[in-house]
């Protein structure tokens, strides 16, 4: 009993660790999309946070005929910047629904096999037991 226990909890932490490795390498794949923010991702964040701040705070201190093309500016780096925002999203969206689709693809095959599988198992066990 001792020695089925110890195999089950050496079974259990291998496939936690195995399920660790697939999450990590899951969670890189998603990073290079786009889901995960990198370092150049954080500085661009950054400077275009700023530059937006730095554009619509100046504004009213600017003179008279600078003052609306710095708003226009804002809101254009304002604009960019969602539309950067948006189409990372829909990158990430795009490959979860993927994924998804992929499992789903995987999980009826399975499921054809083991209807199959059983069928099979039942004809020959009709064949071994004859009633």
């Amino acid at each position: 009993m001792l020695d089925k226990e110890k195999d089950f909890d050496e079974f259990s932490r291998a496939e936690l660790e195995q399920f660790i490795k697939e999450k990590e390498q899951i969670r890189k794949i998603v990073g290079q999309i786009g889901g995960k923010p990198t370092t150049l991702g954080k500085i661009f964040e950054i400077v275009m946070i700023t530059l937006v701040l730095a554009t619509l705070i100046a504004a009213p201190f600017l003179p008279h005929h600078l003052e609306l093309p710095a708003v226009e500016l804002g809101l254009v780096l304002l604009s960019i910047k969602i539309f950067i925002f948006l189409r990372n999203e829909a990158k990430v969206i795009h490959f979860q629904f993927w994924m998804l689709s992929s499992l789903e693809w995987r999980m009826n095959d399975m499921a054809k096999r083991l209807s199959s599988m059983d069928k099979n198992l039942e004809i020959i066990t009709k064949k071994v037991r004859p009633e």
